[in-house]
């Protein structure tokens, strides 16, 4: 099968398989252009990220501030280098992937957001640091090893076009071994309903940027209220976590832990 039908097979993003075959942990046969995984290679490689692992020794950041206005600065400046380093040392150190989220990532794209509500930077720069932001969790993504404990997810609310939440949720579900489905944003209702049918999720995120007092006072494309694209979800037999501010990941995940 093609490198893609076994990023499929196995559920994760194309360039997240070809990251495994050139660290040797996918075994693939180059074949003209592209790259070929063997039906055996794919059952032994899921046999062993069912092996459990030790998980790696916590690190505690002294100073979560200096992190932040550091990675803000980079972000504003457009320089993604120094955004990479400063996300790569974390990360080699394993500080968490929600961690890194809640007291990193996400703080420092609010303040660039704030910068850009109050004139001190352009929409350009702030468009700029929401691409550097989207790439540098891309590069934090994981895949851990062991059962997942069900399928989720995971999508903007309509009409939410801040996506970054919905991309944190996404992965830091992923890292606690679920199997995720990342939708991103403008997903009418209906297809959403259809499409957690489809994959049986256990567990339906919706994100918002703002209060779901507000959202479900609007109407979707599908003339269905936001309270009643809930409703109609949980009938369904889906379990639904709605994110907002103030929310945080750490208590998505628990909460999903409980469903």
């Amino acid at each position: 099968m093609t490198l893609q039908e076994a990023a499929d097979r196995l559920g994760v993003h194309y360039q997240t398989a070809y990251r495994w075959v050139r660290e040797g942990q996918l075994t693939a046969v180059k074949l003209g252009a592209s790259y070929h995984v063997s039906e055996e290679e794919i059952d032994r490689f899921l046999a062993w990220r069912a092996l459990p692992v030790a998980p790696p020794e916590r690190v505690t950041v002294r100073n979560w501030d200096t992190q932040q206005a550091r990675l803000y600065e980079a972000l504003i400046a457009g320089d993604e280098l120094e955004a990479r380093t400063i996300v790569d040392r974390l990360g080699d150190l394993h500080v968490p992937l929600v961690e890194l989220c809640e007291q990193l990532l996400a703080p420092a794209v609010a303040r660039v957001g704030a910068a850009w509500h109050e004139g001190h930077v352009s929409i350009a720069q702030e468009h700029r640091s929401t691409a550097i932001a989207d790439r540098l969790l891309a590069r934090i993504s994981t895949n851990p090893r062991g059962r997942p404990r069900g399928t989720a997810v995971v999508v903007a609310a309509p009409g939410d076009r801040h996506l970054l939440p919905s991309t944190m949720a996404a992965l830091s579900l992923r890292d606690d071994r679920w199997k995720v489905h990342h939708l991103g944003g403008d997903v009418p209702p209906g297809e959403l309903i259809a499409f957690a049918q489809s994959v049986h999720a256990d567990l339906v995120v919706i994100s918002l940027t703002f209060p779901p007092a507000l959202q479900s006072e609007r109407k979707t494309v599908d003339e269905l209220s936001f309270d009643e694209l809930v409703s109609q979800l949980e009938s369904q037999g889906h379990a639904v976590l709605v994110g907002a501010p103030g929310r945080t990941l750490s208590e998505l995940v628990a909460a999903a832990r409980e469903i």
